[in-house]
């Protein structure tokens, strides 16, 4: 209960007590008042009438007269006249009692009207005693309109009160509201700076500290994303070309060289200049420099028009060029414009082509190799170029053996659509630390109606090929919601979406109206991970996931991270749960670059996970790194408690 229901409601409780209290002491005042009067009045009447009768002289008619006359003329229950022996004389009785007022109301009060006496006298003889009782009903009446209009009142009373009570809280308390939403923003990593100081002193010391632990957090965020984005300079950027590095190519590369790939083939383009000695006597080191800007500008507005390209220089003389989803065909016309467009710069720089020239080998890669694989492979299509009259040389990887042709996999993967036939598996991820499960990972495998099972990494690259892919995640996400798996109940599990299925425009609307229906009775807190090549957009469509995320209380996860955005506020803005990231990207780190990535994880509640954690040598060097939480095959060797 917050601390303006606590209060609100006290005082609320404290004045209600103070307005019953006084309301039953009215109350029953009045119900004194009105019995007291009860008997006062019947007292008057028998006073009164009795000298009336007194006049009659003992004439039993004329004092009946004279009681019916005040009976019909008074609200009375009874008016008796006896003789002196106790006989009975006259008597008018009100039988009937009519009253109007509830049931509970007689139930409660309890009234009962006194009889009051007088003598009757004849000069000195005495006649008789005459009795009065007032009528009951007049009384309760009265009693219960006194009742209704002493609640009216004080309904009124309370309501005004509370109203300005409330009021005042609100008034009062203000500050400490806007304090909650900044502790709230602190507890989710958000920088809320209180512009407002109340006059409050205990709210301003309050509102003051959190003020001054905010903007040290929010200094200590943009300290590292500036050195972050001062290290990336470094680590990832070509100082004199301003192209990519080697190390970006290899942390890159692997994007395009895994088992769900969106392209399953390509160009390596491996591009040499030799003869830069020669050219840097000849027309010496700063119009060499300046050659090199040339060329790599070159290689920059050639490959412009294809989608994900990654223009790197490796060595001092050589470039790397990737191009996904390239034919060889394509490669090789594309290196023919490249080889004439450098050799044309190089004339243009006053140097001899004979001497200073460049090469290219170009390499057919495919997906299922490995990142050393492709480049060796390139660098051997580029020796072969320096041999080769033309200076450009192709090179082909060995043809895929796949286990299904395109259209036997189409047909197996809408089958298993149709019938769900496909299952989840789950790997964990450990802290190495203390050697326990911080969550499992979540993967998915096909049974085929043949009787065979493939994993992910068997049928995913060809539903991604024959576009499939996008389905293939709507019915696992489907599955996973409305028949979740009982043995993960209590557990915290993430599933990783893919960049094509989340920018799909009907996937949105389709994640809404299955979060709506099935994420509050999942029995198992998921993490959904994000790939960072979409988390750094930052766009609309993002934000729009991280609200309907929040909303249904999912955490976000990044993978494939590798560090090459050139601001990191995003981070800030999805405070993902963690970021996912090859070993290789860790360790291969400067301990400056770490250090900066640190400032700012640490600073948002960010844990960093290392995947593909294959060798015990690739934990110490992790672990070395203060790296603790990994993926991969090494946990089966660890101990799990």
């Amino acid at each position: 209960m917050t601390l303006f229901k606590q209060i609100a409601f006290m005082l609320s409780a404290f004045l209600l007590i103070i307005l019953a209290t006084v309301l039953t002491l009215n109350f029953q005042n009045a119900n004194k008042s009105i019995q007291a009067r009860l008997y006062a009045d019947a007292k008057n009447t028998a006073s009164s009438l009795s000298l009336s009768l007194g006049s009659a002289n003992g004439d039993v008619s004329m004092m009946s007269t004279m009681i019916n006359a005040n009976f019909d003329s008074g609200n009375y229950r009874l008016i008796s006249l006896k003789d002196v022996d106790g006989a009975l004389l006259y008597e008018r009785k009100n039988e009937i009692e009519i009253l109007d007022v509830p049931q509970w109301f007689l139930r409660t009060i309890i009234m009962t009207a006194p009889v009051a006496s007088a003598n009757v006298s004849a000069g000195w003889n005495q006649v008789g005693m005459l009795y009065v009782q007032s009528d009951i009903s007049y009384a309760y009446t009265a009693l219960y309109e006194i009742l209704i209009n002493l609640l009216v009142s004080f309904s009124v009373i309370a309501f005004v009160a509370l109203s300005v009570l409330y009021g005042f809280l609100l008034i009062l308390l203000k500050p400490l509201q806007k304090v909650q939403i900044q502790a709230e923003g602190v507890l989710k990593n958000k920088f809320i700076i209180q512009e407002k100081i109340p006059y409050t002193k205990e709210f301003k010391d309050v509102v003051l500290g959190m003020n001054c632990m905010v903007t040290k957090a929010k200094t200590m965020f943009d300290k590292g994303n500036e050195e972050l984005k001062k290290q990336r300079e470094l680590e990832y950027i070509d100082p004199a070309t301003k192209l990519k590095n080697r190390k970006y190519l290899i942390h890159k590369l692997s994007e395009y060289l895994k088992i769900d790939a969106n392209s399953k083939s390509g160009i390596d383009m491996m591009i040499g200049l030799s003869g830069v000695l020669q050219a840097n006597e000849t027309i010496g080191h700063k119009a060499v420099d300046t050659l090199f800007e040339t060329i790599a500008d070159i290689f920059t507005s050639h490959t412009s028009s294809h989608d994900n390209t990654i223009v790197a220089r490796l060595t001092g003389t050589e470039f790397c060029i990737i191009l996904p989803d390239c034919s060889p065909d394509d490669g090789m016309k594309l290196a023919k414009e490249i080889y004439d467009a450098s050799c044309s710069a190089i004339d243009s720089a006053g140097l001899d082509t004979k001497t200073t020239y460049i090469s290219i080998g170009v390499y057919s890669y495919n997906y299922k190799q490995r990142i050393g694989q492709v480049l060796s492979h390139a660098d051997y299509a580029l020796s072969q170029a320096k041999l080769h009259d033309q200076n450009i040389h192709l090179e082909h990887a060995e043809e895929i053996v796949e286990l299904m042709d395109k259209e036997a996999w189409k047909k197996t993967i809408n089958k298993a659509l149709q019938s769900d036939n496909f299952a989840f598996a789950s790997w964990n991820v450990m802290d190495s630390k203390t050697l326990q499960i911080a969550h499992h990972v979540l993967s998915i495998s096909l049974h085929a109606d043949n009787g065979e099972t493939y994993s992910y990494g068997q049928f995913m690259a060809s539903a991604n090929q024959i576009g499939l892919s996008s389905k293939i995640y709507k019915n696992v996400i489907n599955t996973m919601f409305k028949t979740p798996q009982k043995e993960l109940a209590g557990t915290t599990c993430s599933f990783r979406l893919s960049y094509e299925y989340l920018t799909l425009e009907e996937t949105y609307g389709e994640l809404s109206t299955l979060f709506k229906y099935y994420a509050l009775v999942l029995p198992f807190r998921l993490i959904v991970e994000l790939p960072d090549k979409l988390a750094r957009k930052n766009s609309k469509k993002t934000q729009l996931y991280k609200t309907l995320f929040e909303k249904y209380n999912i955490e976000i996860g990044i993978y494939e991270f590798i560090g090459e955005s050139i601001d990191y506020t995003y981070l800030q803005d999805l405070r993902p749960a963690y970021i996912k990231a090859e070993a290789s990207f860790f360790i291969s780190q400067s301990d400056q670059r770490l250090s900066a990535l640190r400032l700012i994880t640490d600073t948002l509640g960010i844990v960093l996970i290392a995947s593909s954690v294959m060798e015990t040598q690739t934990l110490a060097s992790l672990q070395a790194k203060d790296i603790f939480i990994i993926q991969g095959r090494v946990t089966e060797m660890l101990g799990i408690k």
